[in-house]
Formats: C-alpha cells, sequence, structure tokens
C-alpha cells in the first residue's frame, strides 16, 4: 500500500512506544539516587539493564516491556476483529498471552491488572472487575485506540476508550488519563500540527472521561497539568525533574503519570528521541512515561533513526511495517 501521511504517524506512534519503553526501561522504578549510581552520566541512549535493577532483570539494550506488549495486544485484538476492539477479546488474548509467558510475568502484569485478572478469574463480572484500578495500566497501551478511532466523535471516541479500560482500570481518574493520551495519538494521527491544539483536543476528551467508571476521590488532572505549565516557565531542565518528581511524582498512578507526559512532551518539543530521553531519565515509571509519551511524539513527528528502529524490531521481534499497514485500513 502507498505510505500515506496517516500510515507513517501510525507507524510513528508504534514505534515512538516501543522507542521511549525500551530506552526507559534500565531506570524503570528506580529513585533518584539510584538513577545516578546506575547512569552517573544519565541515559543518552538504549542501554541494557544494570545490576541496579529494580526487578533484577538481565534484559539486553532495547528491550521493551509490558508497555509496548500490552499496545501490541490491543493492536492484534483490533486487527483480529476486523478493525473493532472488543473488551472480551482482549482479556482472553491477554489471559493467552500470560499462560504462555509464565517467567516474566512479574516483570510484565501491573498491580491493577493483575488484580482484575485475578478478580474475572474468580467469576467477577468484567465491568465490575477494574472499578478499583486507579494505575497507568490502561493509558499505557491505549495508543491504538487513538490510531483508529476519531476524535471528533466524542461520545463514540470515550466509549471506545472506556470499554478499553473496563476490565482493568474503570475508574474516572483512569479512564480520564487514558482520554487524554489517545486524544493525543488521534489528533496527530490525523495530520494535526498544532502541539496546543492537541491538548485542548487531549483536556475535552479527559474532561470526557472524567465522568466515566467508579467515580474515585482524586485530585485534578487538569489543574496538575496547569501546574506543571507553570513549572516549565521557571525552572532550568535539572531542576524540573527534581521538581517534577517530588512535588508531582513520576510514579504509576495515573494522577502522576499524565502530567509527567506532558512536561517531557512540551521540554521535548515533542521531538520523540529527545521525549524518550527526557522520560529515560526520570525516577519512577520512566518506561511507561516514556511508551506513552514517545507515542504521542512518534504520531505528531514520525521520524526516528532507521537504525534504532532496525534493532528495536530485531531484538523484540516487532514488524511495524506490518502492524502499522493492517491498523491503516480500519481508520475511520
Amino acid at each position: 500500500m502507498a505510505e500515506d501521511g496517516i500510515y507513517q504517524r501510525i507507524k510513528g506512534a508504534l514505534i515512538g512506544c516501543a522507542y521511549g519503553d525500551a530506552m526507559g526501561m534500565p531506570t524503570e522504578m528506580m529513585t533518584r539516587s539510584t538513577l545516578h549510581q546506575a547512569f552517573p552520566d544519565g541515559i543518552k541512549t538504549f542501554e541494557p539493564s544494570s545490576k541496579y535493577d529494580f526487578f533484577g532483570r538481565s534484559f539486553c539494550a532495547g528491550t521493551v516491556t509490558d508497555d509496548t506488549i500490552n499496545t501490541l495486544l490491543v493492536c492484534d485484538t483490533i486487527i483480529e476483529n476486523e478493525g473493532q476492539f472488543k473488551t472480551e477479546a482482549y482479556i482472553a488474548k491477554l489471559e493467552k498471552w500470560i499462560q504462555g509467558n509464565a517467567a516474566i510475568n512479574p516483570y510484565i502484569i501491573g498491580p491493577s491488572t493483575a488484580k482484575a485478572l485475578q478478580a474475572i478469574q474468580k467469576g467477577t463480572p468484567i465491568q465490575e472487575a477494574g472499578k478499583y484500578g486507579t494505575t497507568n495500566g490502561a493509558v499505557m497501551k491505549v495508543s491504538p485506540i487513538g490510531m483508529i478511532y476519531d476524535y471528533r466523535d466524542k461520545k463514540m471516541f470515550v466509549d471506545k476508550v472506556e470499554s478499553l479500560c473496563m476490565p482493568t482500570h474503570h475508574t474516572n481518574i483512569a479512564i480520564a488519563g487514558a482520554c487524554f493520551a489517545a486524544g493525543c495519538v488521534s489528533y496527530a494521527i490525523r495530520n494535526g500540527e498544532s502541539f496546543h491544539g492537541m491538548i485542548d483536543v487531549a483536556y475535552i476528551l479527559m474532561k470526557e472521561g472524567m465522568k466515566r467508571g467508579n467515580p474515585l476521590p482524586c485530585a485534578s488532572l487538569e489543574r496538575r497539568i496547569s501546574a506543571v505549565k507553570e513549572l516549565l516557565k521557571t525552572e532550568s531542565n535539572t531542576d524540573f525533574n527534581a521538581d517534577l518528581e517530588h512535588l508531582f511524582g513520576t510514579g504509576m498512578e495515573t494522577i502522576e503519570t499524565i502530567p509527567a507526559v506532558y512536561a517531557v512532551l512540551a521540554e521535548a518539543k515533542c521531538m520523540p528521541a529527545e521525549t524518550a530521553r527526557l522520560s529515560a531519565n526520570l525516577s519512577g515509571d520512566s518506561d511507561t512515561i516514556g511508551a506513552i509519551s514517545t507515542a504521542i511524539a512518534g504520531a505528531f513527528h514520525p521520524e526516528f533513526d532507521a537504525a534504532e528502529v532496525n534493532m528495536l524490531s530485531k531484538i523484540n521481534n516487532i514488524n511495524f511495517d506490518e502492524y502499522a499497514s493492517k491498523l491503516r485500513t480500519f481508520v475511520q
């Protein structure tokens, strides 16, 4: 098929997810002091996991984690169901993947997802299993929803995001965060050219997402992002990293992840390689922040080093061209 703009941006989002995930893998869940011990000069390129690895892994440079694996499972679900995301089909696919990869499951399955899957296996309805999931496990895998569905049909779009969140992260904050990320991707895929325009779209969808799911008390995503905007105006890069980590947090909770995603996108001017590098040098959930933000940046600016893309493809056995071609046929 012809490599049109939408195809290139879908491919850019897929590469970006893997790129940011793999670059952030070595620092995943490190504290600031541990990160300095492990990588005194910071992360500047793809690195293998170190002796300080939080999970004790021995991954080679360029290895992806659960962020990319789950994103591709969502892609597979859409492709196998003729362009439709089906919640039950995704859960069946995830459970099958878990059964076939038991050795690495402790490094792959997040806390909200693990609890929800256990509940489903015990007979809890899918509609109830994720009603306490507030972590970023839905946000990290939602980019294919943005690839396929058009943000301009707001109700339909948020319905699709909610259907992805339902089994594992069916809470207002998780759905809102997923709407933000998916909205950014959807805008960028459809030839969006304005960073501020993209964020405006994401805000609209995020507010609609807050009306869905189990309504848990939480801080305001919009106000946190606004506070991060103000921080960006006044802080140096070094001070900004410290304040982002200590004041707002860079952990697994959606309320921390989305402001961090906004921060690195804004600081990197939505350029993929720089977005990934900034994310990888954060403490906390660096790989997930990197996967989400670099997927958005890759859709916005689908520009990557060919040798690095080939490396990611080979190490992780991902055919980015094939995924992009198949997904392109279903874009609405």
